[in-house]
């Protein structure tokens, strides 16, 4: 069992900003996703790891928590429980006794047993496995749509391969009509105490794997899992002003529940495809125009088109400099119950062969200039 470094899983210094942690998950995110990555096992738990790292790093509490940890050198450099002399111990089924000690509760250095089974891998999620129903995990879909949608807000669709509870068996993993019994393991518990003298750990049980019942005739479908996988197409509600990265929660849509519990949350992570016109800055717009040079000189009326899909004109007065912007107040982005204006930068075109009457003009406005 070995300890996880998740600022080298995410590939970062110790210190890092949130900033820096979030831009480096976006990025490993997206480089081992399942979906870019169909069948490989490799990248499946590479991601799965990247995610596990983002979700401590990323909580303030958490990232305190393990930073502790590591404090009293548990992990990122190798210290961890390699060492740990497991060859004498007893196993003791049943609950473990006053003096013997469970993962249950834990409590290390000062409450950091939340974060303890994440840290370290005991093989089949060593330390995560409890007896009774447990919560199932969340899982992370990252969602692609158009800056109009970013911008308006309104409902998409999209679609992802997920675990579900198996609908033959109903998460149970016996054929339909087929005997359960007890594990007598561990007397139904899905746990098992080993222990020497007066210390004990309390880990799944090896003969049901937790579970807490053993199956005769596991499910055709699931093949005693209780899960299966199938492809479900889902609606949601774009919020209006969500910015590229943004995150939205779907509650109980994640990874299925064990043995009856509830299932885990769904995390989409919004990705903003870029507008060939406009860019967002906040709740900003920013976009350029060009403007010929007579424009420029003499001065002109220019329509220019806003984010909410209108029109409006502005006023480009005489001697207009190339880069000069225009303010136009209120038409950008309603967010946090204010509203952003438009930034309208111009661009002054120099032509690459002018003709006589615009050599003329040139020529007449630097005689201008001269006197």
């Amino acid at each position: 069992m070995g300890a996880k470094d998740y600022y080298k899983i995410l590939e970062v210094r110790e210190g890092a900003g949130q900033d820096e942690i979030k831009k480096a998950y976006r990025r490993l995110a997206k480089q081992y996703h399942p979906d870019k990555n169909a069948g490989d096992k490799q990248a499946e738990e590479k991601f799965k790891d990247i995610s596990q790292a983002y979700q401590v790093l990323n909580d303030s509490q958490k990232r305190q928590q393990y930073d502790q940890m590591r404090k009293f050198g548990f992990g990122g450099q190798g210290s961890d429980f390699r060492n740990f002399d497991f060859a004498g111990f007893r196993r003791t089924g049943g609950r473990p006794g006053p003096e013997e000690f469970s993962f249950e509760g834990f409590d290390l250095f000062g409450g950091l047993g939340d974060i303890f089974a994440q840290f370290f891998d005991f093989g089949d999620r060593f330390c995560q496995q409890r007896s009774g129903p447990r919560r199932g995990e969340n899982s992370h879909v990252t969602l692609s749509i158009p800056f109009e949608l970013s911008v308006s807000g309104g409902k998409t669709t999209f679609a992802v391969e997920k675990e579900k509870t198996c609908p033959s068996c109903d998460g149970g993993g016996a054929k339909p009509g087929s005997r359960v019994q007890t594990c007598p393991e561990c007397g139904g518990r899905g746990i098992v105490t080993i222990g020497q003298g007066g210390f004990g750990v309390s880990r799944p049980c090896p003969r049901c794997y937790g579970k807490g019942q053993i199956i005769d005739n596991p499910c055709d479908r699931c093949r005693g899992t209780g899960i299966a996988r199938g492809r479900r197409t889902y609606t949601i509600k774009i919020p209006a002003g969500i910015e590229d990265g943004g995150q939205i929660q779907l509650r109980g849509e994640g990874q299925p529940g064990i043995a009856g519990g509830p299932a885990g949350d769904m995390i989409v992570t919004v990705r903003v495809h870029p507008h060939r016109f406009f860019k967002r800055r906040g709740s900003d717009i920013t976009c350029k125009v060009p403007l010929t040079l007579s424009q420029a000189v003499l001065g002109s009326k220019l329509r220019v088109k806003t984010v909410d899909g209108k029109t409006v004109q502005i006023r480009i007065p005489p001697g207009t400099q190339d880069g000069k912007t225009f303010r136009l107040s209120g038409l950008g982005l309603s967010l946090n119950g204010g509203k952003g204006d438009q930034h309208v930068t111009v661009r002054v075109q120099i032509p690459a062969n002018p003709t006589n009457k615009e050599k003329e003009l040139i020529e007449r406005y630097a005689q201008m200039k001269e006197t």
